[in-house]
């Protein structure tokens, strides 16, 4: 993967993710974002929101060859348990086993901000199966209705 720092370019090798300052890597992190907010219209975040979440210290951005992910923790109002959650996730080639391949990497990430669990959210129902097959437990499905005005 090639990274544009300032007016250098360098290589960098392949490894685990690597935690990074968004405003470092914000013109290559915003287009996949506007990507995904085209893709799927019922994210309610706005690009902007991304941003200040990841600059204040809310969330955080790793960033690793294949793409991004971008995680922060749920605390349980009732038994305080932690979780690091899988907010945001956009890989270069969709299709691999990009976030899969670091979940022992992420695992280790939790154990350091003393989560419990791992989690993430998707309304995209293909990738029930391949989370399945990888170690994942379906807890609960979500289903709204607007009512109308």
């Amino acid at each position: 993967m090639v990274e544009k720092q300032g007016n250098i370019q360098e290589e960098r090798i392949s490894s685990d993710p690597v935690l990074v300052d968004i405003r470092d890597e914000w013109y290559w992190v915003k287009p996949a974002l506007e990507g995904l907010k085209e893709q799927i219209p019922s994210l309610t975040w706005r690009v902007e929101d991304v941003y200040a979440e990841c600059l204040y210290g809310n969330a955080l951005l790793y960033t690793a060859d294949e793409g991004f992910v971008i995680i922060n923790i749920i605390t349980d109002q009732y038994s305080k348990e932690r979780t690091l959650f899988f907010w945001i996730a956009w890989a270069k080639k969709v299709g691999g086993s990009n976030v899969i391949n670091y979940i022992p990497f992420f695992e280790g990430v939790g154990r350091q901000l003393e989560c419990s669990s791992l989690e993430t959210w998707t309304p995209i129902d293909e990738l029930e199966p391949y989370f399945r097959s990888n170690g994942w437990e379906l807890s609960t499905r979500v289903f709204t209705r607007r009512i109308n005005e």
